[in-house]
């Protein structure tokens, strides 16, 4: 039977060890805490708080999806310290269990204390019922958006140690030590626990916002549905689910906490949830998102320039989004994250003195590797791209020519650049590049990058404004954003996303794929992936362009199309972190190198000499993150991450 440990007193709110710093709301028997809930206004305050433990995707030093992989990287050991970003420390194996980096258990070294976000949660379940001036459909709504945050911030604690306790009841302030026992559960209990809690409080929840100025990002039954198919996505994974790794990893009580024994119902479970989820998107009027070009362009678009639109605005746009379903919205990509982090120093070649951005979120060479050829298959498969020639330098002809929307006419870069799909061009930034911008009446007039010396793009003598790697992340630059005179930048915030339709419809076919292998319901919705990005279908690209024409037709081959799928539709989006554990193949796509070019440089012939950033390892371990050594001090019945 699962065990449902009813404390919170973990970490730095151990209050009979004397450390209550953490705690703002004081115990149910004390005025404030009644003055909290003395009418709704109040109440919802208490609301907001609960949400605002939503770890922030747009913070860039406490994200540990954007900076612990291999998508990103920083320009130099020197000029970010381990407090700056302890995320990239950890990409560069600084993790310990003495002070562990990024510690959302204990809530220091750049991590937010959910436990904490966890006891709030229950705080305001236990009193949200006795508001005076609610009517009982809002309190229980308001009730069932706070379970399914309960249930999330359990979640993502999972994510990063395994097996968690549950809590799912506060211990009073003053209760016996002796009493307080709190472990580890097993691995399937908290997932039973975590998907349980989110259908209880699904049926209470709005279907969808009634007033997106006001309500977007709160829960809804959409939000909820897409999130349990996401959860169970990740019970079904091989992290989760047959994880053989762990022999004799048990609780205090014996219990083994991970589970060796594969279940293919799980896969089950995760496919009803996605299609389950999909539908009510649909239902909702979720769909794929397709940019219309606005009516101030005096020539009509490229298609090309439409479908890289598409793509870019499905995770920049703020207002009528039709594929947004979750977005936090007190996380949002603001002047600072575009200026600074994502955009090149200027992409205004005319504006070149301009210092409001800089790039240092630098994408990685082993990424832009990663995205197919224009013909919609990985360019080491396709027999009509010359793989052995992608680091060969070529002149992009001169005058019209298929190239001149996304790469300079004239220019000489990589051969690498040259016929790739058009999520490369939407995704990245780069020398010989191109960037439109809504200031453009007509594509063929975007900006021209050039990021070797003296070229608008390139670095400056500046200790962190540039991009380290060659590339800048244009996926995550509004089209909206303004480069003015002098110093003069303007952004288009924008909110972080949790979750999308296109991301939902990539898990849905991995799961069918995981259950059935190849089906017509698997490539319906890839297709329509690629289809928004100008491609072709899955079987179609496969047997005209790969020399592995069969590969889409065996269960492996196609588990292999689909997280590559999931590799460039989703990438930089927080997801490929998270991805690489689930399937376990972190420890062998995270012990290759870091590469870059030598952006110092100033010839094309030395520029494009790849530079080894970094040597980084991963090993099993890493998989989980450890908890601090102190807080095993505190509680000798909690056991240390897997192999820490």
């Amino acid at each position: 039977m699962k065990k449902i440990i009813n404390t919170v007193i973990l970490t730095g709110v151990l209050f009979f060890s004397g450390c209550n710093k953490f705690m703002d709301i004081v115990p149910d028997n004390v005025a404030e805490l009644d003055q909290a809930f003395s009418m709704r206004t109040m109440a919802e305050r208490f609301l907001f708080t609960c949400y605002s433990w939503i770890p922030g995707g747009n913070v860039m030093e406490a994200n540990p999806a954007l900076l612990a992989g291999d998508e990103f990287w920083l320009n130099s050991t020197t000029n970010f310290s381990q407090g700056d970003f302890p995320n990239w420390y950890i990409a560069m194996g600084s993790q310990n269990a003495n002070s562990p980096l990024l510690n959302y258990w204990d809530g220091n070294a750049g991590g937010t204390q959910l436990w904490r976000g966890i006891r709030e949660c229950n705080i305001f379940l236990e009193n949200i019922q006795r508001v005076p001036d609610m009517d009982q459909i809002e309190k229980d709504r308001w009730a069932a958006e706070v379970k399914f945050l309960k249930a999330y911030y359990h979640y993502y604690l999972m994510r990063m140690y395994g097996p968690i306790p549950i809590v799912e009841e506060n211990i009073p302030i003053f209760e016996d030590p002796d009493n307080v026992n709190y472990e580890r559960q097993p691995i399937d209990d908290v997932f039973a626990y975590i998907v349980g809690k989110i259908d209880e409080a699904i049926p209470a929840l709005m279907e969808d916002v009634m007033l997106p100025a006001q309500e977007n990002g709160r829960i809804t039954q959409i939000v909820a549905k897409a999130m349990k198919a996401e959860i169970l996505i990740a019970a079904a994974s091989p992290l989760f689910n047959g994880n053989t790794d762990y022999p004799g990893y048990n609780n205090a009580t014996g219990q083994p906490l991970f589970n060796a024994t594969f279940s293919a119902q799980k896969w089950q479970l995760a496919a009803d949830a996605c299609k389950e989820a999909i539908d009510v998107a649909h239902a909702a009027g979720k769909a794929l998102f397709k940019w219309n070009p606005s009516t101030t362009m005096i020539v009509a678009p490229q298609q090309s320039t439409i479908f890289q639109m598409s793509l870019r605005q499905a995770i920049t746009e703020r207002t009528n989004n039709s594929e947004a379903i979750w977005i936090n919205n007190r996380s949002t990509a603001n002047q600072s994250h575009q200026g600074l982090a994502f955009m090149p120093r200027s992409i205004d070649p005319a504006r070149i003195s301009n210092q409001s951005m800089g790039g240092y979120m630098a994408p990685t060479l082993n990424m832009a590797l990663k995205f197919y050829s224009k013909n919609g298959v990985p360019i080491e498969e396709d027999f009509s791209w010359d793989y052995s020639k992608r680091f060969d330098l070529r002149d992009v002809p001169l005058g019209e020519s298929p190239y001149q929307y996304n790469l300079i006419p004239g220019h000489t870069t990589v051969g690498l650049h040259f016929d790739r799909e058009d999520r490369f061009y939407a995704s990245l930034s780069f020398d010989g590049g191109r960037y439109f911008m809504s200031s453009h009446n007509n594509d063929n007039l975007a900006f021209n990058i050039n990021a070797r010396p003296g070229g608008n793009a390139a670095a400056t003598n500046s200790p962190t404004r540039y991009s380290g790697t060659g590339y800048t992340p244009k996926k995550l630059v509004s089209y909206y954003n303004l480069v003015g005179e002098a110093n003069n930048f303007t952004s288009y915030n924008y909110p972080y996303s949790m979750m999308r339709l296109g991301n939902l419809y990539l898990l849905y076919a991995e799961a069918l794929n995981e259950l059935f292998g190849p089906g017509d319901e698997i490539f319906f919705y890839l297709d329509a992936i690629r289809a928004r990005s100008g491609l072709k279908g899955v079987i179609e690209s496969w047997s005209d362009y790969s020399i592995f024409p069969d590969k889409p037709n065996t269960q492996e081959g196609l588990r292999d199309i689909i997280r590559r799928e999931r590799t460039i539709e989703m990438a930089f989006e927080s997801q490929r972190f998270w991805d690489l554990r689930r399937w376990k193949t972190a420890q062998v796509e995270l012990n290759t190198p870091i590469y870059g070019w030598d952006f110092r440089q100033s010839t094309p012939q030395t520029y494009y000499r790849r530079v080894v950033m970094y040597n980084r390892t991963f090993t099993l371990r890493d998989y989980f993150w450890p908890i601090s050594i102190n807080e095993l001090r505190r509680n000798d019945k909690l056991l240390q991450s897997p192999l820490w």
